[in-house]
């Protein structure tokens, strides 16, 4: 059966990111080294602990069928990878790696870069995140790429949730700003990153209200209480079904996502507290890629 990450990252410092970034990345990562031993670079506790280089990120792809890959035009928060650099690695191998454009909706010139990234280099998706890229979701006036991706039928990933650097304004990733937009292009096929962590009940009200918006349950297992009470609000509310498989590599491997899935429900073992059904967690890993995509 076919696994799809549905997120992953090509970037390393010093080329794309920052040095300020980059050491504030590093203190992140040294949170998540002191809390977890499962992480996918927990040797990298330098500079370079966040890289994801063309060799990197092609040994982790190994352990899924089809990898869903991007950089990230974010230079308000010192990061900026071109998309020339995603489009010539996935030229490595089409049937396994599926690049997506990054550009930053509040920049001139945006709907034609993102243009030029699906008609001259092959990519086929938009990765965009308004904290990181300084711009409302709500103001119409940066809807332009969204309206040229619900007309070309491009889906897009939105990073709506908390992140570490400094210059991120987490008063744009609040999931629920979405919904103007949204609902504005009823069409768009949507995945917020990571279920918009801490707003994931945020998420899954969306999710039930929005046909074409989908989630994806990257960097959410290293937390285990907050995640099993994720999983469990979106089964509630009967939404498991549009939850995707998704790494956030080089943060995780797909293999660590998968095993962390498979523990969701240890946190409550024992207890009358209800646990996520295992058919459920075999449809975020085998099926739920399908709806998103149209395959049959």
């Amino acid at each position: 059966m076919t696994i799809v990450d549905v997120h992953t990252h090509l970037m390393w410092f010093p080329d794309h990111i920052e040095e300020s970034t980059a050491r504030e990345a590093l203190s992140a990562k040294l949170v998540k080294f002191e809390r977890s031993s499962g992480l996918a670079h927990a040797a990298h506790l330098d500079l370079h602990c966040w890289d994801s280089t063309p060799e990197e990120h092609w040994a982790a792809a190994q352990e899924a069928d089809r990898v869903v890959v991007f950089g990230l035009h974010a230079k308000p928060s010192r990061i900026f990878v071109p998309n020339e650099v995603v489009a010539d690695y996935v030229r490595r191998d089409p049937e396994r790696l599926e690049g997506w454009a990054s550009v930053n909706p509040a920049e001139p010139g945006a709907v034609e870069e993102l243009e030029h990234c699906v008609q001259d280099l092959g990519l086929r998706g938009l990765k965009v995140g308004p904290t990181y890229q300084h711009w409302d979701p709500r103001d119409p006036r940066k809807w332009a790429v969204f309206e040229y991706c619900a007309r070309h039928d491009l889906p897009v990933i939105i990073h709506q949730g908390t992140t570490f650097p400094s210059t991120a304004r987490l008063g744009y990733a609040q999931p629920l700003q979405l919904e103007p937009m949204l609902m504005h292009f009823p069409d768009l096929r949507v995945i917020i990153a990571h279920l918009g962590h801490p707003w994931e009940q945020d998420v899954v009200a969306l999710m039930r209200k929005v046909p074409n918006l989908y989630a994806d349950i990257s960097a959410l297992h290293y937390r285990p209480y907050r995640y099993w009470h994720a999983m469990i609000t979106a089964f509630g509310y009967g939404v498991t079904r549009k939850l995707l498989l998704a790494s956030d590599f080089p943060s995780a491997t797909i293999g660590q996502t998968l095993a962390g899935l498979r523990r969701v429900n240890d946190i409550v073992a024992g207890t009358p507290l209800p646990m996520l059904p295992g058919d459920e967690q075999e449809r975020i890993v085998h099926e739920n890629w399908r709806r998103f995509f149209g395959v049959a």
